[in-house]
């Protein structure tokens, strides 16, 4: 028995005095966007992008001087006016176009599935826009994409997926989750060998905690 537990009793599971872990802010600002009521618009092109952007601003009576911009790639593409640091008051601007690393879409999904017959009730097609593929060579199915505006994809899949497409060398950034909860014998491996990650060419970039979870974000060297 630990000398605290003497002392104290129970030794408490996290302490008081220790900060409050934060959220990366591109993950807390997608959070309060839609738990605000705001959308994310799944576009797989520059043209349909365009298009909901010039829906929103007549939805909101906005026009194109009355927006502003901190990115001047965007700035230019959106032919909206484009700020820095030093350019003053603001106030007269009603919106401001921003980019989010975290999710360009919480709706638009692949399915890549070697079925035929699928519940188009079950919640990965709820509200989605969807696109189920019936390929076997992955390398295909991502040389489908090139002609498109996509330039990232996530794959969220069972070991068997994840390990064809490290296996074809077509993963650049891997994010993993890792429970303190233990699953016990039936536990699925992901991995055949120890350090496998790292044996695959990727460094650990990042690691830290949310809530009793660990994610580590790792990129291919």
């Amino acid at each position: 028995m630990g000398i605290w537990k003497k002392i104290f009793g129970k030794k408490p599971d996290k302490s008081p005095y220790l900060p409050t872990p934060e959220e990366p802010l591109d993950i807390s600002f997608a959070k309060n966007f839609t738990s605000n009521g705001g959308l994310f618009l799944y576009n797989q092109s520059k043209e349909k992008v365009l298009y909901n952007f010039h829906e929103i601003c007549k939805e909101n009576k906005w026009t194109s001087e009355e927006i502003i911009c901190l990115n001047q790639k965007l700035s230019s593409f959106f032919k909206i006016p484009f700020v820095t640091n030093n350019s003053g008051k603001l106030t007269h601007y009603k919106s401001l176009l921003i980019n989010c690393e975290y999710l360009i879409s919480n709706t638009g999904k692949i399915l890549l599935s070697s079925k035929t017959n699928f519940n188009f009730d079950a919640p990965f097609f709820k509200d989605a826009d969807y696109e189920i593929i019936n390929e076997n060579n992955l390398n295909k199915v991502i040389s489908g994409f090139k002609n498109t505006d996509i330039t990232s994809i996530l794959v969220e899949a069972g070991p068997k997926l994840v390990n064809s497409f490290l296996n074809e060398s077509l993963v650049d950034k891997l994010i993993i989750y890792e429970s303190s909860m233990e699953l016990g014998p039936n536990g699925v491996s992901w991995f055949k060998e120890d350090n496998a990650v790292e044996k695959l060419g990727f460094n650990l970039e990042s690691s830290y905690k949310i809530e009793s979870d660990t994610k580590k974000i790792y990129i291919k060297c």
